[in-house]
C-alpha cells in the first residue's frame, strides 16, 4: 500500500518530551511500533526516512536520533551502498538540525541476517559518525 507523504512522516518521527528536553527519533518499524505487538509490521528504508527530513517541517529539537534497521541491508548485497544512503540521510540530519544533537543508532542483531554482514555494516555507520561528527551507538 502506498502511503501519502503525510502518512509517511508521522509514521516514522517521534517526537518525545523530557522534562527539559526534546528529541525526535527517526526510525524503522521497531521505533515506530514499540510496545505494539504486531508480527506482520513492514518497515522503512533509508530513502523514505530522507525525504520525511527533506519534505516535512519537523520542528526543532535538541536531539535527533535516527534508527535504521535491517531492511535496506536485506534487499542490497552491497554495504557501500546501504552505507551512502546512511550517510546522505545523517547529513540531512545535520543541515536540517544544526544545532542539535545527532546519534545514529546501529543495526540490531537478528537472526534472520548473518550477525558478520551486520556488524560489518556498523562499522561502517560507526566510519560515518566520526566523519560527521555525530554520536553512533551500537
Amino acid at each position: 500500500m502506498a502511503a501519502t507523504e503525510d502518512e509517511i512522516g508521522r509514521q516514522v518521527t517521534v517526537q518525545e518530551h523530557h522534562e527539559s528536553e526534546q528529541s525526535l527519533v527517526v526510525g524503522d518499524l521497531t521505533i515506530r511500533n514499540v510496545g505494539i505487538g504486531q508480527n506482520n509490521m513492514m518497515g522503512i528504508r533509508t530513502g523514505q526516512l530522507h525525504r520525511v527530513l527533506d519534505n516535512r517541517d519537523l520542528g526543532t529539537t535538541n536531539t535527533v536520533v535516527i534508527h535504521v534497521g535491517t531492511n535496506n541491508l536485506k534487499r542490497s548485497a552491497n554495504l557501500d551502498y546501504v552505507m551512502g544512503e546512511v550517510y546522505s540521510l545523517v547529513n540531512t540530519a545535520n543541515v536540517k538540525f544544526p544545532q542539535s544533537k545527532i546519534v545514529q543508532s546501529g543495526v540490531l542483531r537478528r537472526t534472520d541476517v548473518a550477525w558478520r554482514r551486520i556488524g560489518a555494516l556498523n562499522d561502517r555507520y560507526d566510519w560515518i559518525a566520526k566523519t560527521l561528527g555525530i554520536t553512533f551507538v551500537d
